[in-house]
């Protein structure tokens, strides 16, 4: 039997969530609107191979053969021979609890897997988000910029605040706990464009866009919070911190696939196309894969098992069978470094995206590449 921590929101929220979930998907418009939003700024594609921007994180951009800018193939959703849409594949790992900071012996080893497990997805053709908390703090103390050797290899950067979801938490500095997360990350050397870990019953949404981010990532029940109370689902309307409701959301599948922009975390669930921040909705946890498909509650601690990797296939094809080929369409998982996965259960996980993989079904991408994916694609719709 696998290990699992739940939490549950009482025996009432429980017999609500069914009547709530119909309410809740109806709340969602997974079809962004047509409406031209406000010009993003700096993305990977726009022509011009400037400030962190290398041949390594933005080849479009700054390949030396590229004399001038190229329509990426992701301006338009690309189309399998099926007539869906092309599913972009990632996974998000955040990179926490190791005390980098403090113990050099325990940065080290942290540092040693995330070059152990990077190999093995490159083997893939895959690439990881990397978001990061105190592994940054671990470098600026320890040196071996790992994050830096790892967007030159391809992957992701981000980070992982974790600010903002004490309800005691003063939201007047949100925005400037933010901003200086992003900022400790790019002394590091690297593009720093998203941030996870923001649910709050403070606006994070504005707090996140002042603070100089483009999107966030990893958006789970809790943030929920920041909607008016007579807004808020049920089951999560007093949700004490972000642990007690760490459901995916929205609950349904078909209204996680697509990105969408927003302008308040007062009305996040409803796209606007002249918000100053995009959410890239998040699918859950790989490790907990089987227990957040057979459970209503919260789950955050859980063993990968091959249970895991099954109900991940299942949940794939489903996403695949509700692809969209007019849309961007992103499917990703989280994982907490944190906790190491088996290698080689990891790798059985792999081999079995392969197949999709390999028939153009599914593209692994990193989170950066989706939201310039979905960049370029609203600047088309």
């Amino acid at each position: 039997m696998k290990r699992v921590s739940r939490y549950f929101p009482g025996l009432l929220g429980l017999l609500l969530v069914a009547c709530q979930l119909a309410s809740i998907t109806s709340t969602v418009t997974p079809t962004p609107p047509t409406a031209q939003p406000s010009p993003a700024r700096g993305y990977c594609g726009d022509g011009r191979c400037d400030g962190p921007e290398n041949p390594h994180n933005c080849p479009a951009d700054c390949l030396p053969s590229n004399p001038a800018p190229t329509p990426s193939p992701a301006a338009t959703a690309p189309a399998t021979p099926g007539g869906q849409g092309v599913l972009y594949l990632g996974i998000m790992v955040h990179l926490e609890g190791w005390n980098d900071d403090q113990s050099q012996e325990q940065f080290e080893r942290h540092v040693q897997l995330m070059r152990e497990y990077a190999a093995l997805f490159e083997r893939y053709g895959a690439r990881l988000t990397w978001e990061s908390k105190e592994v940054t703090e671990g470098i600026l103390r320890w040196g071996d910029n790992v994050l830096e050797e790892m967007e030159q290899r391809g992957h992701g950067i981000g980070v992982h605040a974790d600010i903002g979801g004490e309800r005691n938490y003063d939201c007047r500095r949100f925005a400037d706990d933010l901003r200086a997360e992003r900022e400790q990350l790019e002394s590091l050397g690297v593009t720093v464009r998203h941030v996870s870990g923001i649910c709050s019953s403070c606006d994070w949404v504005t707090g996140a866009a002042d603070a100089g981010y483009l999107f966030t990532t990893g958006a789970v029940a809790y943030c929920v919070s920041s909607l008016p109370v007579e807004q808020r689902p049920a089951p999560y309307e007093n949700c004490p911190n972000p642990a007690a409701c760490h459901q995916p959301f929205p609950p349904a599948l078909a209204d996680r696939l697509h990105p969408w922009r927003v302008s308040s975390g007062a009305n996040w669930l409803t796209p606007d196309p002249n918000g100053r921040l995009v959410i890239l909705p998040a699918s859950g946890g790989l490790a907990c894969m089987q227990e957040e498909a057979t459970s209503a509650g919260s789950v955050t601690r859980c063993d990968f098992t091959t249970q895991d990797i099954d109900a991940f296939i299942q949940q794939l094809e489903e996403a695949l069978a509700s692809s969209s080929e007019d849309q961007i369409n992103i499917y990703y998982v989280s994982w907490s470094l944190g906790s190491p996965l088996d290698m080689a259960l990891l790798e059985t996980w792999l081999q079995r995206i392969q197949p999709y993989v390999e028939s153009g079904r599914v593209q692994w991408k990193t989170l950066p590449e989706m939201y310039d994916a979905y960049v370029q694609w609203e600047q088309s719709h």
